[in-house]
Protein backbone atom coordinates (compact mmCIF):
# COMPACT_ATOMS: atom_id res chain seq x y z
CA UNK A 1 0.00 0.00 0.00
CA UNK A 2 1.38 3.42 -1.16
CA UNK A 3 2.20 6.14 2.10
CA UNK A 4 -0.43 8.49 0.44
CA UNK A 5 -3.13 5.97 0.59
CA UNK A 6 -2.21 4.82 4.26
CA UNK A 7 -2.34 8.46 4.79
CA UNK A 8 -5.73 9.24 3.15
CA UNK A 9 -7.09 5.76 5.31
CA UNK A 10 -6.13 7.32 8.75
CA UNK A 11 -7.51 10.77 7.75
CA UNK A 12 -10.29 12.60 8.50
CA UNK A 13 -12.99 12.04 5.28
CA UNK A 14 -12.60 15.47 4.62
CA UNK A 15 -9.29 15.43 4.04
CA UNK A 16 -9.22 12.30 2.55
CA UNK A 17 -9.86 13.93 -1.25
CA UNK A 18 -6.46 16.44 -0.50
CA UNK A 19 -3.80 14.11 0.27
CA UNK A 20 -5.06 11.40 -2.49
CA UNK A 21 -5.18 14.89 -5.28
CA UNK A 22 -3.46 11.94 -7.65
CA UNK A 23 -4.89 8.82 -6.95
CA UNK A 24 -8.44 7.67 -7.96
CA UNK A 25 -11.31 7.33 -5.84
CA UNK A 26 -12.02 3.89 -6.41
CA UNK A 27 -8.34 3.38 -5.07
CA UNK A 28 -9.56 4.72 -1.95
CA UNK A 29 -12.57 2.73 -1.64
CA UNK A 30 -10.72 -0.22 -2.19
CA UNK A 31 -8.26 0.51 0.17
CA UNK A 32 -11.02 1.39 3.12
CA UNK A 33 -12.41 -2.29 2.01
CA UNK A 34 -9.21 -3.51 2.77
CA UNK A 35 -8.40 -2.05 5.44
CA UNK A 36 -11.77 -2.69 7.35
CA UNK A 37 -11.50 -6.32 6.07
CA UNK A 38 -7.63 -6.70 7.54
CA UNK A 39 -8.26 -5.00 11.07
CA UNK A 40 -9.42 -7.57 13.98
CA UNK A 41 -11.68 -6.32 16.28
CA UNK A 42 -9.67 -5.53 19.62
CA UNK A 43 -11.94 -8.57 21.70
CA UNK A 44 -10.66 -11.02 18.83
CA UNK A 45 -7.01 -9.85 18.65
CA UNK A 46 -4.78 -12.47 21.77
CA UNK A 47 -3.38 -9.36 23.23
CA UNK A 48 -6.61 -8.66 24.71
CA UNK A 49 -7.28 -12.04 26.04
CA UNK A 50 -3.36 -12.05 27.33
CA UNK A 51 -3.69 -9.05 28.90
CA UNK A 52 -6.78 -9.77 31.37
CA UNK A 53 -4.88 -13.07 32.95
CA UNK A 54 -2.51 -11.51 35.72
CA UNK A 55 0.87 -11.85 35.05
CA UNK A 56 1.88 -14.65 37.56
CA UNK A 57 -0.27 -16.73 35.56
CA UNK A 58 1.10 -16.23 32.21
CA UNK A 59 3.51 -18.35 30.83
CA UNK A 60 6.55 -17.14 30.59
CA UNK A 61 8.95 -17.57 26.96
CA UNK A 62 10.55 -20.08 28.22
CA UNK A 63 7.42 -22.25 28.34
CA UNK A 64 6.56 -20.78 24.79
CA UNK A 65 9.74 -20.69 23.06
CA UNK A 66 11.58 -24.10 23.21
CA UNK A 67 14.57 -22.14 21.63
CA UNK A 68 14.40 -19.63 24.13
CA UNK A 69 18.28 -18.42 25.02
CA UNK A 70 18.86 -16.94 28.10
CA UNK A 71 20.48 -13.95 26.64
CA UNK A 72 19.95 -12.15 29.90
CA UNK A 73 22.41 -12.00 32.85
CA UNK A 74 20.85 -14.64 35.45
CA UNK A 75 19.05 -13.34 38.02
CA UNK A 76 20.04 -12.63 41.57
CA UNK A 77 18.16 -14.26 44.62
CA UNK A 78 16.29 -11.48 46.43
CA UNK A 79 17.81 -10.48 49.75
CA UNK A 80 15.93 -11.73 52.76
CA UNK A 81 13.36 -9.16 53.41
CA UNK A 82 13.57 -8.33 57.45
CA UNK A 83 9.73 -7.85 57.50
CA UNK A 84 9.35 -11.55 56.70
CA UNK A 85 10.46 -12.93 60.25
CA UNK A 86 7.88 -10.75 61.71
CA UNK A 87 4.76 -11.58 59.65
CA UNK A 88 5.29 -14.93 60.27
CA UNK A 89 5.94 -14.84 64.16
CA UNK A 90 2.83 -12.74 64.48
CA UNK A 91 1.08 -14.90 62.46
CA UNK A 92 2.17 -18.35 64.31
CA UNK A 93 1.31 -15.89 67.79
CA UNK A 94 -2.02 -14.97 66.63
CA UNK A 95 -2.91 -18.96 65.52
CA UNK A 96 -1.54 -20.08 68.98
CA UNK A 97 -4.02 -17.31 70.58
CA UNK A 98 -7.25 -18.33 68.29
CA UNK A 99 -6.29 -21.90 69.37
CA UNK A 100 -5.94 -20.83 73.26
CA UNK A 101 -9.67 -19.00 73.14
CA UNK A 102 -11.31 -22.48 71.42
CA UNK A 103 -9.32 -24.67 74.04
CA UNK A 104 -10.49 -21.94 76.76
CA UNK A 105 -14.17 -22.06 75.39
CA UNK A 106 -14.39 -26.08 75.32
CA UNK A 107 -12.64 -26.12 78.45
CA UNK A 108 -15.40 -24.24 80.01
CA UNK A 109 -17.93 -26.09 78.51
CA UNK A 110 -16.47 -29.43 79.76
CA UNK A 111 -16.30 -28.18 83.24
CA UNK A 112 -19.72 -26.58 83.31
CA UNK A 113 -21.30 -29.83 82.10
CA UNK A 114 -18.90 -32.00 84.90
CA UNK A 115 -20.82 -29.68 87.38
CA UNK A 116 -24.26 -30.80 86.28
CA UNK A 117 -23.68 -34.24 86.13
CA UNK A 118 -21.44 -34.27 89.21
CA UNK A 119 -25.17 -32.31 90.51
CA UNK A 120 -27.21 -34.94 89.49
CA UNK A 121 -25.30 -37.72 91.46
CA UNK A 122 -25.23 -35.34 94.21
CA UNK A 123 -28.57 -35.26 94.17
CA UNK A 124 -29.45 -38.91 93.78
CA UNK A 125 -26.86 -39.90 96.64
CA UNK A 126 -28.65 -37.18 98.92
CA UNK A 127 -31.93 -38.83 98.07
CA UNK A 128 -31.07 -42.27 98.81
CA UNK A 129 -29.28 -41.43 102.04
CA UNK A 130 -32.24 -39.89 103.71
CA UNK A 131 -34.22 -43.05 102.38
CA UNK A 132 -36.24 -41.85 99.69
CA UNK A 133 -37.21 -44.57 97.01
CA UNK A 134 -34.96 -43.65 93.75
CA UNK A 135 -35.13 -45.35 90.52
CA UNK A 136 -31.22 -44.83 90.11
CA UNK A 137 -31.03 -46.23 86.56
CA UNK A 138 -33.74 -43.83 85.29
CA UNK A 139 -32.11 -41.05 86.61
CA UNK A 140 -28.70 -41.99 85.34
CA UNK A 141 -30.05 -43.33 82.01
CA UNK A 142 -29.20 -46.86 82.47
CA UNK A 143 -30.71 -48.54 79.79
CA UNK A 144 -30.78 -46.14 77.24
CA UNK A 145 -27.99 -46.24 74.52
CA UNK A 146 -27.36 -42.92 74.22
CA UNK A 147 -27.34 -41.64 77.84
CA UNK A 148 -25.15 -44.49 78.45
CA UNK A 149 -22.65 -43.42 75.46
CA UNK A 150 -22.58 -39.78 76.92
CA UNK A 151 -21.76 -41.16 80.45
CA UNK A 152 -18.70 -43.39 79.07
CA UNK A 153 -17.25 -40.68 76.70
CA UNK A 154 -18.25 -37.32 78.14
CA UNK A 155 -20.64 -36.00 75.44
CA UNK A 156 -22.93 -34.28 78.04
CA UNK A 157 -25.86 -32.78 76.58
Amino acid sequence: MSPPLRRALFAPAGLQASILQGQGQGQLALARFHAVSTAVPKVAQPSFWQSMVPKFLRPSRRDEDPFFTESRKPKRSKEWNPATFFIVIFLLIGSMSIQMISMKKDFATFIRRSDVRIGLLRDVIERLQRGEKVDVEEALGTGVPEREAEWDHGLWT
